[in-house]
């Protein structure tokens, strides 16, 4: 694949020298200088000449095929000042990029202001962005991730004001959890990821595929209603301006497994592609179910066909691997703008961990307690395919395609002790895979009407899909009387149980169909906008636990000896039979369902312009009109009785933002809106199912209404110049009807989690954010720049009599922190361009797990994460970039009250790689 890969880049580089232009091209964007909005149907030309082009409906132009030399550039457009561009050099086989912004002819001014490429992956492009946006966002740039060590969205996501991470790929927005914030990807929702919880898992995402990331903070009617932390945005990359080839190869080095034992297993030929290339399925002769209908014999037969892959291996951890290559151009095709890129991107990591688990009673006395380690195989790879078509001079459409493709094979090993009923020495292992996708296409256009008053209208269709399949989950626990030198002997028993020989598979498939129409009229006194949209979202889950028994057919199991034989030993074929082991299914009919849900909204929303006191005030209001039809659909625990389950809701959202212009630096917003926060689909079935993942039953709720959120937030926010901010934001949220999730007591499968609609919620805190050059502080400084945040964070939930913890009214949001701090120091080197960044990274402790019955809730402690990174550009074309990341490596720490309730090691990772532009 390595020489495929390199064999294409070698072609296509000669390709571009030996089609190389004899003539140059010049190509831009014109905007208007006080809104920065693009600027449609601007006269572009060279003085002098008949070279010439009309702005499109994004504002760019492209003139081709000119004659070497220096021209003068003229540039205009009805109601602005005309501008010229002197002295603009056209290179033979070059595209030459001139942008410039228009000034309206009411305002006086001494200069025209060109402006730089507009390249949304800069800091700057983004940071523009959000200072003209209409509402308060956040977001990380392409150029921001490039001076850092994150490789998934969900790492650079967490550098984000108001960000936190939770198990590395959840997404928890100003305290809120991931249930409350939507996945965009290119302005089309993104599906879920997990069967039993409402979220997205972004470390799906490489960051190689993203140009930016936006985090959109209040509520416009133009979005999904949705939301309440945030509206996470992806961007994917664009095409550049000209033809380009993009190539990088990294290696890195774990501190604790590199070059070390690292333990695992026989698994299938294409793990390394991270999909299971059916090694781990059921044999295609299984039967779907062996509950009912076959003899002992007959189990045991079906048995013997199953792998006998149980025992890990010691092998030694490779280094690990990265490339990415991109290949893009823009050019005409039958005489029009065409553009398309394509990249493809590959990243595998070997990580050891020591980990430790504790359980504790009520008593504060020690249920269980074991430490050993987990190794993991992990991989991440996705590709994308955009096309850009200018159809005419006033109408675009695009075609985006992304892939994205990860799994995670994990070994584990403990020791240790079980105190509860017999106390016993037990080792444990376990063996699991899981390997998640998500594709998504989408087809848009893009068309301006200049006869109907500048009527612009935008239409998108996308298809969007996310797998999830987890096989052959296998464990095994051995023991023996606590501090006795016998054998450990095979803790087996007489029903499918996923801790003691259990194997369980699962999978899911979720896909979202999307259509929607957005139509912008601006007028003389007001902008209108107005829409639809149409979702369709269907889930397909599938569970099922098959488990070794002890065979108590005939005269029942006396070969006790097989509970003695080792892991590679005692699951082979020949011990299947009487007096030795056969299978057993756990039966449960709601551990397979189907789930749909369609959401159908239009909305109406104004922009006006004012002035107050003296200064521009822009008022953007309106309301959003969301229908939502959920349904369930299973069957009871016995497999029986169907169960269907239909929820219907319309709202109506309104939503106002205020953005105080005091200079053309400085603004001032002010935002309130109504959002929702509707159930996820499992969460409304009325019956328990169990979780295999946490080894609790959990019980959906019928009942649960959709949260109403309040949201109000202000922002005061300074763009001291290009690439610059300095900015403070207060934010308050009032959550009636909030989803949580409790524990109850008096269940027949013993302590139970369910959801429930508490009384009410609050959520309140400030942000404070900076980017700067240190030149304003002294001139030496001038090299070195600045970006930090700090989010200070407190909600309070309201308890209902439900939740039986320990004695309380109230307490902080799950996963909420009090506190996330981002700090960044970058150094530039003008003579060699040497840039040298180093970041650090923490959040305040938080509830991990809300307490049980009369218990203490599971705290995750604070960590300080800093990283370290290096680019140092050898050439026009290469770059080397050197990274360390989580420099100190400490120790990730979860508390019941004092005492350690499961930890996990961390390592440092160092990075070695090259980059080259074509």
């Amino acid at each position: 694949m390595k020489h495929t890969i390199w064999f294409m880049v070698t072609v296509l580089i000669f390709s571009s020298i030996l089609f190389a232009h004899e003539k140059g091209n010049v190509t831009g964007k014109v905007i208007d200088s006080k809104t920065g909005e693009e600027i449609i149907g601007a006269n572009v030309f060279l003085e002098g000449t008949n070279y010439g082009a009309a702005t499109d409906i994004e504002g760019k132009y492209s003139i081709n095929n000119i004659p070497a030399g220096s021209y003068n550039l003229n540039i205009s457009y009805l109601s602005y000042s005309k501008t010229q561009i002197k002295d603009v050099e056209i290179i033979s086989g070059k595209t030459i990029l001139v942008n410039s912004a228009l000034v309206p002819e009411a305002i006086s001014v001494d200069e025209i202001v060109i402006t730089d490429k507009r390249d949304d992956s800069y800091e700057s492009a983004l940071l523009n962005q959000q200072k003209k946006s209409t509402s308060i966002s956040d977001g990380i740039s392409a150029e921001q991730i490039k001076r850092s060590t994150d490789a998934t969205s969900s790492d650079a996501l967490r550098r984000v004001t108001g960000i936190s991470l939770v198990d590395n790929k959840y997404i928890y927005v100003r305290g809120t959890s991931e249930r409350y914030s939507n996945a965009l990807l290119n302005n089309s929702n993104l599906p879920g990821t997990e069967p039993d919880k409402k979220s997205f898992a972004f470390d799906l995402i490489p960051t190689n595929l993203l140009e930016n990331t936006v985090i959109v903070k209040s509520f416009t009617p133009d979005v999904s209603g949705d939301f309440s932390g945030g509206l996470i945005k992806l961007n994917t990359v664009d095409f550049p301006n000209k033809f380009t080839i993009r190539a990088s190869y990294s290696t890195s080095y774990n501190n604790n497994t590199t070059l070390k034992s690292f333990k695992t297993y026989n698994g299938g030929k294409t793990d390394w592609l991270g999909i299971d290339d059916g090694t781990r399925n059921l044999p295609s002769e299984f039967p779907s179910s062996i509950a009912n209908g076959f003899t002992s014999q007959e189990i045991n037969n079906y048995a013997k066909t199953l792998n006998n892959n149980w025992a890990p291996k010691t092998s030694k951890a490779p280094i690990n691997n990265n490339f990415s290559i991109s290949i893009g151009d823009g050019t005409t095709l039958l005489g029009q703008n065409f553009g398309f890129i394509t990249s493809l991107s590959y990243k595998n990591n070997f990580n050891t961990s020591e980990i430790e688990r504790n359980e504790y009673e009520a008593n504060g006395e020690r249920r269980f307690s074991y430490k050993g380690t987990q190794s993991t195989y992990s991989v991440l790879w996705g590709g994308l395919f955009n096309l850009s078509y200018k159809i005419a001079e006033m109408h675009k459409v695009s075609l985006k395609n992304t892939y994205s493709q990860t799994s995670d094979d994990e070994v584990a090993e403990l020791n240790g002790a079980q105190y509860s009923d017999a106390i016993s020495e037990v080792q444990q292992s376990a063996l699991r895979y899981v390997s998640r996708s998500v594709f998504s296409s989408q087809l848009m256009g893009d068309h301006y009407f200049p006869e109907i008053n500048g009527l612009k209208v935008e239409w998108h269709a996308s298809f969007a899909e996310v797998k999830r399949d987890e096989s052959d989950y296998r464990r095994v626990l051995y023991s023996r009387e606590l501090g006795s030198s016998d054998p450990y002997a095979a803790l087996l028993g007489f029903q499918a149980n996923l801790k003691n020989g259990g194997r369980f598979f699962s999978d899911m498939y979720e896909k979202t169909r999307t259509g929607k129409i957005d139509l912008r009229l601006p007028l003389s006194f007001v902008k209108i906008k107005t829409g639809g949209l149409y979702e369709n979202k269907n889930r397909d889950f599938n569970s099922r636990l098959i488990g070794v028994i002890v065979n108590a057919s005939g005269n029942g199991f006396t070969d006790f000896d097989l509970l003695y034989q080792p892991l590679d030993k005692i699951f082979s074929p020949e011990n299947f039979r009487q007096k030795g082991f056969s299978l057993s299914e756990y039966v449960n009919g709601t551990n397979n369902y189907l789930a749909g849900q369609v959401v159908s909204a239009g909305y109406l929303m104004v922009e006006m312009p004012f002035d107050f006191l003296n200064n521009e005030l822009t008022v953007v209001g309106g309301a959003r009109l969301e229908n939502s039809s959920q349904t369930v659909n299973s069957l009871d625990l016995s497999g029986q009785k169907e169960i269907n389950i239909n929820l219907d809701k319309s709202d109506l959202l309104p939503s106002l933002n205020l953005i105080c212009k005091l200079n053309e630096a400085t603004n001032i917003r002010f935002a309130y809106s109504q959002t929702v926060n509707r159930p996820e689909l499992r969460e409304l079935a009325p019956f328990a199912y169990f979780d295999f993942s946490t080894q609790t039953s959990v019980r959906g709720n019928e009942n649960l209404n959709r949260a109403l959120i309040r949201n109000y937030d202000f922002r005061y926010e300074i763009y001291p110049s290009i690439g610059e901010l300095v900015s403070a934001s207060f934010f308050y949220k009032s959550l009636s009807d909030a989803i949580e999730q409790v524990v109850v007591t008096g269940s027949a499968l013993g302590s139970e989690r369910t959801f429930v609609n508490s009384n009410k919620a609050i959520n309140y805190g400030f942000e404070l954010e900076a980017r700067f050059s240190l030149v304003h502080l002294a001139e030496f400084l001038s090299d070195f720049a600045v970006n930090g945040n700090y989010s200070w964070i407190n909600s309070e939930v309201t308890v209902k009599g439900t939740e039986t913890t320990i004695a309380r009214t109230s307490r902080p949001l799950q996963g909420q922190s009090p506190f996330m701090l981002n700090l960044g120091l970058t150094y530039t080197n003008p003579t060699f361009e040497t840039l040298i960044s180093v970041l650090y990274n923490k959040i305040g402790e938080r509830i991990s797990e809300v307490a049980t019955a009369y218990e203490e809730d599971v705290i995750e402690e604070s960590r300080d994460l800093i990283d370290i990174v290096v680019n140092q550009p050898i050439t026009e074309n290469i770059e080397i970039k050197f990274s360390v990341k989580d420099l100190l490596n400490n120790n990730q720490v979860f508390r019941q009250g004092d005492k350690i309730a499961r930890l996990n090691s961390k390592n440092s990772v160092i990075s070695l790689g090259v980059s080259l532009k074509f």
